[in-house]
């Protein structure tokens, strides 16, 4: 059937497999900067759609999404949200503090986390979005809990499930209706309390690798970077709520008691604090989720629109727009990552070396080369195509490019607007005018050819629903597209409404072609998270009423 050969068009290119088989059919005819980027293509290749990872999502369900029959109208409330895009701006030079997060640094992660560009540093990760996390990132984070394997593990377990239950008693945070005051003043006082282990552990190894006069072997760079993390987490949430005097007594007190316990525990047996920290993580990511779903379900919906902080902005790369609830999500990824960093400290022995660290040369050889193949893959570009010199491809010098590695196909303004998009701050701006920038060459390349391998499908289905034959779906034509690819249950007019909005990176209104693959992709994710919704709710009815 058309929608089970489309989703596979969707799913497929989430690895590259599309892009990469797409460009060797073409690269015996195509110009040498189309075959130098074969070599040049990052291993995991990704478009600019949003698609279910397949360990996520059974295939049958992602393929045939099915609502159980439940009536249009007791749909509950969008659970996705594209936080970073579609098109993202590049980091700004006028940002208001010199602050890094730790997934834009050179330094090594002891989980191996992807890098991101920033410039013309050696890593980068996905040049379509400049955002710290991706959205497959901050939307399959996962509350986890890693059982206690030892006394020393009941130990810190027991302390942390201790000092929330003291907390949420004398903070009142449960009692009552949840308000917006509550949770800021709640993420204020919890990340002047996180700010600390990273630091104290980080010391403390410093300064063992100062007595011995030995390496380290990646902890201190890592532990530090967590501790300036949850330190900008603080200086995000003050700018929203300035403390009175009582609270920062408050905090003076605790972290004057937390500071010397945890460096005295640190000194004598470093596992328990990281595990204290793991399972104190795990409870930072379950408060998260919990603020998420409030927002979701109505009780804290001022967050939804609210606009982040600037400082926020700029340290997680976020779109300008960026709403308090895009960062509860980013907060969240953090608070994941630190715990899953920390419990694996827990697990290894105070000498053992960053699992990162004992990467091969070769690794780093190939690593460098990939970089130099990147490198000459731009340079061939612009040497054929960028005829006017500018160092960049104008709107005409794209189009014949897109056309290049397309066997001289024609390309449509649309089409090429489609690929401009990616440079644009602004669906309002006007694509004709705009210029390709070298950093998004690969991207432009992965997604285009991506495209023309589903084109075949994309325009199989324009054909059955652009009734008026214009080249575009309207609101109503998308509504009976998306109705057919959930079983004829028809879509509520707020779904379409944020389908289009998200869906329509020109900017025109419609979906036009190019549009269809992230179209289709949100209703995917849109109907999943939908799904995992009731499943939750209902889990929780289930384990309530046991």
């Amino acid at each position: 059937p058309l929608p089970y050969r489309f989703a596979m068009q969707l799913l497929r290119p989430l690895k590259g497999v599309a892009a990469l088989h797409a460009l060797r059919k073409v690269a015996s005819s195509s110009s040498s900067s189309c075959r130098m980027w074969i070599a040049a293509a990052p291993r995991s290749i990704h478009i600019p759609v949003i698609a279910i990872p397949a360990t996520q999502r059974g295939f049958t369900t992602v393929l045939n999404p099915a609502r159980n029959n439940k009536p249009a109208n007791k749909r509950s409330q969008l659970r996705v949200r594209e936080v970073h895009g579609p098109n993202p701006l590049p980091p700004r030079p006028e940002v208001i503090h010199d602050m890094v997060h730790f997934k834009v640094t050179p330094n090594r992660h002891s989980l191996g986390v992807k890098k991101v560009s920033a410039g013309d540093q050696d890593v980068w990760d996905n040049p379509f979005q400049h955002s710290v996390w991706t959205e497959e990132e901050i939307y399959t984070v996962q509350k986890t809990h890693v059982d206690p394997r030892d006394a020393a593990d009941s130990i810190a377990y027991r302390a942390v499930q201790t000092a929330r239950w003291m907390f949420d008693v004398l903070s009142g945070y449960k009692i009552g209706q949840l308000t917006e005051a509550k949770v800021i003043n709640r993420a204020i006082f919890l990340e002047t309390v996180a700010g600390v282990p990273g630091m104290v552990g980080g010391m403390l190894r410093h300064l063992r690798s100062l007595r011995t006069m030995s390496r380290d072997h990646g902890w201190i760079h890592t532990l530090l970077e967590e501790a300036e993390n949850e330190r900008m987490h603080l200086l995000t949430f003050v700018t929203i709520k300035k403390p009175g005097p009582i609270f920062r007594w408050a905090v003076l007190g605790t972290q004057g008691v937390f500071m010397n316990l945890f460096f005295l525990t640190y000194m004598i047996y470093p596992k328990i604090c990281h595990r204290f920290v793991g399972y104190l993580e795990e409870e930072a990511v379950k408060t998260y989720t919990d603020i998420l779903n409030a927002i979701d379900d109505g009780r804290l919906s001022s967050f939804r629109n609210a606009r982040a902080p600037q400082i926020a902005i700029d340290y997680w790369r976020m779109k300008p727009d960026a709403t308090m609830r895009d960062l509860f999500l980013v907060v969240r990824a953090d608070e994941a990552n630190h715990r899953d960093v920390n419990h694996m400290f827990a697990s290894l022995g105070l000498h053992e070396t960053n699992p990162l660290v004992k990467k091969s040369s070769a690794k780093k050889r190939e690593l460098v080369d990939r970089k130099q193949e990147h490198k000459q893959f731009i340079k061939e570009v612009l040497l054929n195509w960028n005829k006017s010199g500018t160092g960049s491809l104008s709107f005409e010098e794209l189009r014949q490019w897109l056309s290049s590695i397309s066997r001289g196909r024609d390309v449509s303004d649309h089409e090429v607007k489609w690929v401009m998009s990616m440079a644009a701050a602004s669906k309002k701006q006007d694509y004709t005018l705009l210029s390709l920038e070298p950093e998004f060459f690969s991207t432009a390349a992965e997604a285009w050819l991506s495209y023309n391998d589903s084109k075949d499908v994309i325009d199989e289905v324009f054909e059955k629903h652009d009734v008026d034959k214009d080249g575009s779906l309207n609101r109503d034509q998308l509504k009976t597209l998306l109705m057919e690819l959930n079983d004829n249950i028809m879509p509520t007019d707020e779904e379409v409404k944020w389908v289009l909005d998200h869906a329509d990176v020109i900017g025109d209104g419609v979906i036009d072609k190019p549009e269809l693959m992230k179209a289709i992709s949100l209703w995917y994710v849109h109907i999943a998270s939908d799904e995992a919704g009731d499943e939750q709710r209902a889990a929780s009815a289930i384990g309530y009423g046991s």
